[in-house]
Parts: structure tokens; sequence; C-alpha cells
């Protein structure tokens, strides 16, 4: 059966602006970096935490540049499912539908990482059952908050990031006022503690270079604000703005709570934990460690969870309006959000939680799927100019052809580096396990596009319908 691809009309303005989406971005970003990453980051390379992670953001940020350039000159209706059909073709967005079905176990990540904040703070919750339970509780709030509609999760967002950004202002002032070991001294051998990258028993475990690979995956997450196309009232200013002006803000409160975290507190003294809990108790009067708690730690783990949930079913709801997936998967309830794929998110990341995966390895697993589908949709962001010449042209941020190719290049560079780190950070059955979910992937969505009725609405909207075939 042939792929029919009809051109929809772009649809009228939505109404995100641009507090909405900044919202948004560091909501999806700061959950998955600074309050889950940066303990373990700590303990692989000592004193430097703070410099990888400015390593890492500038490393992240290449990652996700060409999506500064693309959003600028296109609206986009799906994020990478529309990047990847418009501009690779089809077949490859079926493969990219199905694939992307894997990245709802990520949304475990952010449960885990507030049951253990919680655990670490409150005594009472402190067993494993007891950080499970918080876990599962969390993630139903949120898929229930999503249920209600993009405009209450957008609300619900807006709030809780200003009380994010202000409880982490909070530690960061009161920990560089408290700085009591010497992180700033590159000579001292606990600098670098465990050298510039460290293996043990064939597995990347410390040194500089992983802890810059671990932090990358918490520097990335605010590119997904390109999918709120449909719904942003100026896409094509907004979104790029947002994703910009990102890269400033986790530069200063990343490596912000890195040097007061990492100054505070010897690397000994935070034992098994993987919080902050310990570092916030000595830093802040007895009221402002609780404040800090919950709107810091929690508040950003939650901010995240909300987010992913959004992000992920529009992107999802995208390739079932085409046929790729059932189309009955893609209803929406009378608030218009995705029901049955907030349900298949909700269960997929409850998984990982009901097993009690640590944070490390889930996060290296989730490297290890996104960069395995990372090629394609840096590969469409090489067609871009060709495709789309005129938008290209017009676009609010444009350079010239050679650095925009150039930029890409390190894209795809950077990210095969996070692919081969992440087959060397976890165990060889999750490596096996998670490629074949991949292999399975690819197959499905080459089997559909033969076999299935695939009709596909653009939703990639250029300047005055300008994009050639």
């Amino acid at each position: 059966m042939a792929i029919k691809v009809i051109n929809e009309a772009a649809p009228p303005p939505g109404t995100l602006k641009r507090p909405e989406l900044y919202a948004l971005a560091i909501g999806q970003v700061i959950g998955a970096g600074v309050i889950t990453l940066i303990v373990p980051a700590i303990k692989m390379t000592g004193y430097s935490a703070w410099l990888a992670y400015a390593a890492a953001i500038i490393f992240g940020f290449l990652i996700i540049a060409p999506a500064v350039f693309v959003t600028s000159g296109l609206r986009l209706g799906g994020g990478y499912y529309s990047i990847i059909t418009n501009l690779i073709g089809p077949k490859f967005g079926g493969i990219f539908a199905f694939a992307f079905l894997t990245q709802s176990i990520g949304l475990s990540l952010f449960g885990v990482a507030a049951s253990e904040y919680l655990g670490d703070a409150i005594p009472f919750l402190g067993s494993s059952l007891a950080k499970m339970i918080v876990g599962v509780v969390l993630l139903t709030f949120f898929y229930i908050v999503n249920l209600a509609g993009v405009d209450i999760m957008a609300g619900a967002q807006k709030l809780m990031t200003w009380l994010l950004i202000a409880s982490l202002v909070m530690f960061i002032i009161f920990g560089v006022t408290k700085i009591q070991l010497p992180i700033f001294e590159v000579s001292r051998p606990d600098f670098f503690a465990k050298g510039f990258i460290q293996f043990s028993n064939g597995m990347l475990t410390g040194g500089f270079a992983g802890a810059v690979l671990l932090f990358v995956y918490s520097c990335q997450g605010y590119v997904m604000t390109m999918a709120y196309g449909r719904d942003a009232a100026n896409a094509k200013k907004d979104i790029p703005w947002a994703i910009l002006i990102s890269v400033p803000t986790l530069l200063i409160i990343y490596v912000g709570v890195a040097i007061a975290a990492s100054g505070s507190l010897r690397i000994e003294d935070y034992g098994q934990s993987t919080s902050l809990v310990f570092v916030a108790k000595k830093i802040l009067p007895g009221p402002l460690f609780y404040v800090f708690i919950i709107g810091g730690p929690i508040m950003a783990l939650l901010t995240t969870l909300n987010s992913t949930f959004a992000f992920q079913s529009l992107t999802i709801g995208r390739s079932c309006k085409d046929g790729w997936l059932p189309k009955s998967f893609g209803a929406k309830n009378k608030k218009g959000a995705y029901k049955n794929i907030l349900t298949y998110i909700y269960i997929i990341g409850m998984i990982p939680i009901l097993l009690r995966f640590n944070i490390t390895t889930i996060t290296n697993q989730i490297q290890l799927l996104a960069s395995s589908i990372g090629i394609m949709y840096i590969f469409a962001y090489f067609r871009y100019p060709r495709k789309y010449p005129q938008a290209w042209k017009k676009a609010r941020y444009h350079i010239p052809n050679p650095v925009y190719y150039a930029l890409t290049t390190i894209s795809i560079l950077f990210n095969l580096i996070v692919f081969w780190k992440s087959c060397l950070s976890i165990n060889l059955t999750i490596v096996i396990i998670s490629l074949a979910a991949i292999s399975i992937c690819v197959i499905l969505g080459l089997w559909r596009s033969k076999n299935g009725d695939i009709m596909i609405y653009t939703s990639v909207w250029p300047e005055d319908n300008e994009g050639t075939a």
C-alpha cells in the first residue's frame, strides 16, 4: 500500500508564549540534571565536577544546536517526528515513530530521583518499598495533570519553574558563601580524583570525561520545546529564543549548584547517597532546608515529569494521526489530551520504578536509546537548507551554509561519542536488549511503510509554503 502525503494548512497560532515556553524548556531540562546526576558525577571526578558541568553544557548545546536554526524557519507540529518525516522521508518517519516508543522508559528516572530525595530528607520514606511507592504516586499525579489538557499542564509548569529557580538560586548563594574545600585548585590530586577517564572491568566508571558524558544527558532536554510549534503563539520567534536562553540559564544554575555542592561537603561524606540532601542540611538554616527540598529538588523533578508527559504524547500523537500507529491509540479526551498515549507512557515509565533500577543505570540506558535514534534527526538537519531554501534564507537565525553544515557534523560526532559511552557504562545484557528493541522498531517501521494505510499530514509549515520536493 502506498504512502500518501497531504499538505495540511498551518493551524492558527496557539496560546503558549515566551514565559510558558521558557518554563517548559527549563522545567524539562533541570530535573534531569542538577538534581539527579550531580552527586554521582562528584563521585566520578572529584572537585572538578563544576568544570565538568560547564563542559557538558557546551557539549550538549553543540549536539542540539542545529535545532535553533530549524525552528527559526519552520513551525513544527510534531517535534523530531515532523523533522524526520518531512526532511528525510516517510519511511524514516515510520522507523522513528516506533523507535520513539522506547523513550518513555526515561520517565522513571524522575520518579526514582524524587523518591531518593524524599527518602534522604524524611527517614520514614527511606526504605526501598517506601521509595517505590513515592515514585508510583508522583507518576500517577502528573499523569492526571496531563490528562487535564495542555493549558493546565503549562500553567502548572510555569508556577513550578519559578519556584524551582528561586530555590536553586538560594542554594547557590548559601553554598558559595560557605565553600570550605579547594575546588578551584586544579593542581590538587583530588581535583581530577579519577583522572581523565577510568575503566573498571571493561566498563566506563569514572574520570572527568566520564562525568562530562554523564552530565551531558541533562544538558539537551530543552530542545524538546520544538514539539510545541502547533501550540505556540509565535513558534518561529519564541521557540528558538526559549532554546537559546536555556543555555546561559543552565550555566548559571548547574555550575553554581555544582560549586556549592562540591565545595561544601567532602566526597566521602555523601556516603551511598545520590542526592543533595546532606549538603543542603549543612549549608542551609533549618526552615530554609525544607523550603529548598520542596522548591528545589522535588520541584525540579516534578517539572520534568510534567513536561516529559506532554512532549512525548505530542510526538507519539502525530505518528498516530498519520497511521503508523493505530489512530485509536491517538484518541483525545474532552480536554484535548492524548488519553491512551499518556496511559502508555505512564505504564512504561512505571516499570523501572517497580523493578527498583538505580539512577545511573536508567540514565545510561536512556542515553543509549536516544543516541541510537538521534542519528536520524541529525541527518534531517543536513537536509533543511536544501529542502526549504526560502525558509532557510528568511529564518530569524541564519548563518552561512558551511558553518551550519560544520555544526551539524559536530552534532553527529558528539552523538556517536554519547552512544559509545553508554555502551561502555552498562552491562552487556542491557545493551543487547536496548539495541534489539531499536532493531525491532526499525523492522516494524519498514514493514508498516509497505503494508500499512499511511496518510501523512504535513506538520512542518515554512513561510509561504516554500517547501520543495
